[in-house]
């Protein structure tokens, strides 16, 4: 009698400890589940950095400023910056101007005759060979220009000729790339008044 007694019990045993085990076996991979769901939504979750939000805050910053005129132009001179009329042979020539950042930082804008502003630009074209390339041709505000940009140990720069009004138009710039954002800025606001029809163009040993 007692045989068949203790067999039942065995078995009532061995059943109660399969069961403990499973369920234990199932919380284990509930929280491994739930642990990795939970790394997951953290990593979708990041937001940005700080250094990231000051980086675009200054970007825009540095893009402020005031319109001003010289002569015959009207342009956007970033905060800190001078706009400066005529070159060093003419300070008073009304066809000519710098927009400036520094001595190595610039914007020199000028109207020329056609065949001077082409002769100077070609000339510049094949002294600052460094790392070249062309700018296809773009429109800001309301200019068209064509030119090419290059680099150098100063931070490089780009000789652009155009027209507005009658006028030939070229820029030369030191220390930046055409498509950054004080070129965007400064070129996209230059307006220039329109050309007399009796009016003479600047003299043909005009500085560059």
């Amino acid at each position: 009698m007692k045989n068949p007694i203790i067999a039942k019990s065995a078995a009532i045993l061995i059943a109660a400890s399969m069961s403990l085990a499973l369920a234990s076996c199932g919380d284990s991979d509930s929280s491994s589940k739930s642990e990795k769901k939970g790394s997951s939504a953290v990593i979708e979750t990041e937001a940005p950095t700080e250094a990231e939000e000051l980086i675009e805050t200054e970007t825009v910053a540095e893009l402020t400023g005031t319109d001003q005129t010289w002569g015959i132009f009207s342009v956007m001179v970033p905060d800190g910056w001078t706009l400066k009329g005529g070159d060093f042979f003419d300070e008073n020539d009304p066809e000519m101007c710098s927009v400036k950042k520094s001595d190595f930082s610039y914007f020199d804008i000028k109207s020329e005759k056609e065949n001077v502003q082409m002769q100077k630009y070609e000339n510049n074209k094949n002294t600052y060979t460094n790392e070249q390339k062309d700018i296809p041709a773009t429109t800001l505000g309301d200019i068209e220009w064509n030119g090419f940009q290059y680099g150098n140990d100063f931070g490089g720069g780009f000789e652009l000729y155009g027209q507005s009004g009658g006028r030939f138009l070229r820029v030369s710039c030191a220390g930046f790339s055409f498509d950054s954002p004080e070129a965007q800025a400064i070129l996209g606001s230059l307006k220039v008044s329109p050309a007399e029809a009796d009016e003479s163009a600047p003299a043909e040993d005009a500085a560059e």
